[in-house]
Order: structure tokens, then C-alpha cells, then sequence
């Protein structure tokens, strides 16, 4: 649909690097190192491989259906009553990782710098403010990734070299050692999280102008070594021992760094980086949401429909999870089922029975040419 392009490949490339970042470079680094240790940096580059094979599937889907967001393949594929169900089970699994981003977010600021303020408050001026965006459309939001990116990835790579001045190569000794290369794949929740979630940009698919597929896989392969190198750093600064029993350990590595005796405050820098990084997926995940309903019922009035999506992601952020302990436990016993069932399984029937459908047709085809 050459109408419908809007974004440039190098704009998606951007849109899906800060996608994947979004929450994970201070929801995850914990989870990882408890998992595998000092050897932790390696699960971001097994599941970000992982990740290229998944957006894969996708772009394999998508040339059976150009031009078609993840949405109408679902109705063209199904049929109009099993589509349905499956774009409004789409629209809630969207709505639902909407919640958790937002969940994360207000958790992290009351756990950091803004302890007294109600979690609900954050909830709703960053659902205010992406609804907005959304409204303007996908090159709104495109747009707003690419410019914001420089002002993100400089300072950001800057700040973790200055918090590594107390790094020690001794906190990564002894390496790749049986339990720890164990822990790596036995962490099969970096799967659903965050790279099943990429399913998101699905919805995106048909607004990318060209190189859809390079600056997809591409996109992904960058944010799984950005993670990666991340964890490392982190590791090598604060160890094992300690960065397991911290909540955000990215923000307790930057929070006070020394230079020549000098402590320099610089998380608000770190802290500022994050919440860019979340407002951007939560932009794609309201984009999302609200292109499966319109494209699933057609309604003749956007408004009112953003307005029921906020209002519904501003009430499931709070019922979720009560705490970050509960969220953690649901990242390592569910995570990878529940967008595993998004992510892969419904691609995977909707490749099957577009398989199935051709296969019939032109069986039907050579019968009438016999006939």
C-alpha cells in the first residue's frame, strides 16, 4: 500500500531499537544476573539471535500479505468472526503490556526520585501525552524516535563509561563456568520479554517506506548487544553479589560515581534517558491498540476510541502487579508463554492456514483446467 508509507527504513531502525530498551535496561539487568551471574551478559545476544528468528516468521507472514498490518491478516486469514476474536485478544495483549510498561515506570520513579508521588499520576500524564502522539499517527511518532535518539544514545553510553571508573575485571572471574553457562538458557523469559513483544511493530509493517526487513532484524540484533553490553558494564562495576539485590541496578551504578575523589550526581541524566525510552514504546503500544480496534469495527469517531484506551491502560497499570517482587515472578514463570501465544503461536496458525488456503486453490485451480 504505497499510500500508506509514511516511514523511512532508518526511522523504524530507531523506533525498534528504543521499542526493545524501552523498559528492560532497568526491569531486566537484575533478573539476568541472578540467572546466569558473572555470565549474564550473555543471554541478551541468545535471545536478540532468538529475536531475528521471530521477526523472521514476521516479514515471512507479511510478504504473503503486503501492505496489511498484523491486524487485517488476522480478518483476511480467519475470517471475519475468528479474526475478530483474534484482533480484539490482540488488542487486549497490547493494552496489557501497555500496563506493565506503565506499571514499571511508576514503579521505578517512586522507587528512585519521586517516592511521595502516586503511582496513578505518572500513569496518566504519560497516557495524556502518548495518546496524543498516537493520534498524530505513525510518522508522529517515528519522527519524535529519530529525533530524540542522538539526544538519548551519546549521553547514555557516555554516562555508563563514567560510572565504570571503579570497573574490576576480577568480578568476572571464574567465567563460563557449568552452573553459570547453565543459568544462560535456562532464562527463556529474555524471549518473551522484550523480544516477542517486538510483535507490536507488526502494526507498523505497512507504513515502512523500504529495507522493512534489515531494519527490523537489524533493529533487534542492535538492542540485544546494547542490552548486552549494558549488563556487562554493571557487572563489571558493581558485581554479582551486589547488583542481585538491587531493584534497579542501572540507576544505583550512575547514582554516585567518583572521579578523583569528586562525587558527580549524574543519575538524573540516566533517569531522564529511561523515561524517553518508555514514552516511546508506550507510543507504539497506543498506536497499536488503537490501529487493531479501527481497522477490526471501523468506528466513524477516533476520539472517543483513544480515550477508552487510556482510560482502560490507566486502570489495568495499578491491577496488574501489586509490586515489583510480583512482577518478577510473573516475568520468570509466564512471561514466555503468555507473548510466546502472541508473538508466535497465532503467527504461526495464520502462516499455516494461509499455506492451506493457497494449497487449496490451486488445487481447485488444476481441477478446472482438467475439467
Amino acid at each position: 500500500m504505497e499510500g500508506n508509507v509514511t516511514i523511512r527504513g532508518s526511522q523504524f531502525y530507531f523506533l525498534t531499537v528504543n521499542y526493545i530498551l524501552g523498559t528492560t535496561l532497568f526491569v531486566l539487568i537484575q533478573s539476568l544476573v541472578k540467572s546466569a551471574g558473572r555470565d549474564a551478559w550473555l543471554i541478551p545476544l541468545w535471545g536478540g539471535l532468538c529475536g531475528v528468528v521471530f521477526a523472521l516468521l514476521w516479514l515471512l507472514l507479511y510478504r504473503l500479505h503486503p501492505g496489511k498490518t498484523l491486524a487485517q491478516i488476522s480478518l483476511d486469514v480467519l475470517g471475519r468472526p475468528l479474526g475478530t476474536v483474534a484482533t480484539v485478544l490482540y488488542f487486549l495483549y497490547f493494552t496489557t503490556v501497555a500496563g506493565f510498561v506503565l506499571r514499571n515506570l511508576s514503579d521505578f520513579l517512586t522507587g528512585t526520585i519521586m517516592p511521595e508521588t502516586p503511582g496513578p499520576v505518572f500513569h496518566i500524564m504519560f497516557l495524556i501525552v502518548a495518546g496524543y502522539a498516537a493520534a498524530q499517527g505513525v510518522e508522529t511518532i517515528a519522527r519524535l524516535s529519530q529525533l530524540l535518539t542522538p539526544f538519548l544514545v551519546f549521553p547514555f553510553w557516555f554516562v555508563i563509561l563514567l560510572a565504570t571508573v571503579n570497573w574490576d575485571w576480577v568480578r568476572f572471574v571464574p567465567a563460563f563456568q557449568p552452573e553459570t553457562l547453565a543459568g544462560i538458557f535456562r532464562y527463556q523469559s529474555i524471549l518473551g520479554y522484550p523480544f516477542l513483544e517486538t510483535v507490536a511493530l507488526f502494526m507498523l509493517f505497512p507504513f515502512v517506506g523500504n529495507r522493512l526487513g534489515r531494519m527490523l532484524t537489524g533493529g533487534i540484533a542492535t538492542a540485544a548487544v546494547s542490552i548486552s553490553l549494558t549488563v556487562f558494564a554493571i557487572i563489571g562495576s558493581l558485581g554479582v553479589e551486589r547488583t542481585v539485590h538491587l531493584n534497579f541496578p542501572i540507576y544505583s551504578l550512575v547514582e554516585e560515581v567518583a572521579v578523583n575523589d569528586v562525587i558527580i550526581n549524574i543519575h538524573s541524566v540516566i533517569s531522564i534517558i529511561l523515561l524517553v525510552l518508555i514514552f516511546i514504546k508506550l507510543q507504539v503500544l497506543y498506536f497499536a491498540a488503537f490501529e487493531t480496534l479501527r481497522q477490526t469495527f471501523k468506528p466513524r469517531l477516533r476520539w472517543p476510541l483513544l480515550l477508552g484506551i487510556m482510560l482502560l491502560m490507566a486502570g489495568a497499570a495499578p491491577s496488574i502487579i501489586e509490586n515489583t517482587i510480583q512482577n518478577w515472578e510473573w516475568s520468570s514463570k509466564y512471561n514466555f508463554v503468555y507473548n510466546g501465544f502472541f508473538g508466535l503461536a497465532i503467527p504461526i496458525l495464520l502462516l499455516a492456514v494461509t499455506w492451506i488456503k493457497a494449497a487449496a486453490g490451486k488445487r481447485r485451480q488444476r481441477g478446472g483446467m482438467t475439467a
